[in-house]
């Protein structure tokens, strides 16, 4: 009698190994060659001990077959009592809207105004981003509120990027909220793409990067054309979304912590695990890995090892990096910000109406601000302790 749990199984090739997923669980595991044959060989019907039999023959030496189906029940992958399966439907205009958008016609749109908005910054100075541009008005907490509106609306558009790309291609994702160093960032979660074919990952984890470019486009092209002449609010809105988006666009370079090029490194290069052996790596370099370190680097593929390390070279200058850009950009704006407010609540009295929004200017300056530097010294504090 056929077994029909092994097709909840979702076997994907990658690399030199394939990539198993289920339907029951969020969870996908790599495993070598004869570990997908032996899934195929499951699904087409045929019992363990037959497939234990065919493994022996391919590999000239006998195989577990028996532990491996095991392993996969005690990973989740296979179908258990009273486990509901992980939701993988995804919704009909998802999918339409996301293949308008990043099939072929959508993705050549997108990279025109890329190119549009690249090219106009060149040639045009006053179109280029700078930290003055996140202050809207005279008024630093409505210019605060302005932008952290923008901001919030900003990271959703390019989430939901994610979202449509990966739906145009049948796999469903969901978003969240999380921090990177210096900055609060939306992340949408991509890990069912590994259920698909490596090249089939790349335009879902770059499309939240190509909407912000084709935004950044729009907007140029409004100001060369529409917004010429146009009231000074509705330019320095412009403006202030052109700031988001390049900003944006600039973190998502930062491929030191995993942002979207560093997805898109992950695929490149053909790692499973690259964030995770990256740490191994390091402590074992100081002499301080773990015995969980040390299985890893032993069951990980060499190169992997080697990308591990070119990933490494790349953590110090881009701290370095994110520190210059926080200090250029961020530090100027703030001061500026709580500058205004000061200057604001000197002039009309801490009673008075712009006084009193002055106060709360500073105050909600201070505080998010106050909230990163906090969660980055407990990161840097954490990073210490491991030296020392």
């Amino acid at each position: 009698m056929t077994d029909t749990r092994y097709g909840a199984l979702n076997v994907v090739p990658d690399g030199a190994g394939y990539v198993l997923g289920s339907r029951y669980s969020r969870d996908f595991v790599a495993v070598p060659a004869i570990g997908g044959d032996v899934v195929r060989w499951l699904q087409a019907g045929y019992s363990v001990e037959e497939c234990a039999r065919r493994a022996e023959e391919r590999m000239g030496e006998p195989v577990d077959v028996a532990g491996f189906v095991a392993g996969l029940a005690e990973a989740g992958l296979l179908p258990t009592d009273g486990v509901e399966a992980v939701p993988t439907r995804v919704p009909a205009w998802a999918r339409r809207t996301g293949r308008v958008l990043f099939g072929p016609a959508g993705l050549a749109v997108q990279a025109a105004l890329t190119l549009t908005a690249a090219a106009a910054m060149v040639a045009v100075p006053r179109l280029r981003p700078a930290y003055t541009d996140a202050i809207v008005t005279g008024v630093p907490l409505v210019s605060l509120v302005v932008v952290a509106l923008v901001g919030t609306a900003s990271g959703l558009v390019h989430e939901c990027a994610h979202v449509l790309a990966a739906a145009a291609r049948g796999v469903p994702s969901r978003v969240s909220i999380s921090r990177r160093m210096v900055t609060l960032v939306y992340q949408t979660d991509l890990t069912r793409l590994w259920g698909v074919p490596r090249r089939t990952r790349v335009v879902p984890l770059l499309a939240g990067m190509l909407s912000d470019a084709a935004t950044v486009g729009v907007v140029v092209l409004l100001e060369l054309t529409v917004l010429r002449g146009a009231p000074p609010l509705a330019v320095q809105l412009a403006r202030a979304l052109v700031f988001v988006k390049v900003a944006g666009l600039v973190f998502q370079l930062e491929v030191f912590m995993r942002t979207d090029l560093y997805a898109l490194f992950v695929v490149a290069t053909g790692c499973r695990n690259l964030w995770g052996t990256k740490g191994a790596v390091a402590r074992r370099a100081i002499g301080r890995a773990s015995t969980a370190d040390r299985v890893l680097l032993e069951t990980v593929d060499r190169k992997e090892i080697r990308w591990a390390r070119v990933y490494l070279f790349l953590y110090v200058p881009g701290v370095l990096w994110t520190a210059w850009y926080f200090t250029v950009f961020a530090v100027p704006a703030l001061r500026r910000l709580v500058a205004m407010s000061l200057d604001g609540v000197a002039t009309h009295g801490p009673l008075s109406l712009l006084g009193l929004a002055g106060l709360l200017a500073i105050a909600v300056t201070v505080a998010s601000t106050g909230f990163v530097l906090w969660g980055v010294a407990r990161t840097a504090v954490r990073l210490v302790r491991l030296l020392v």
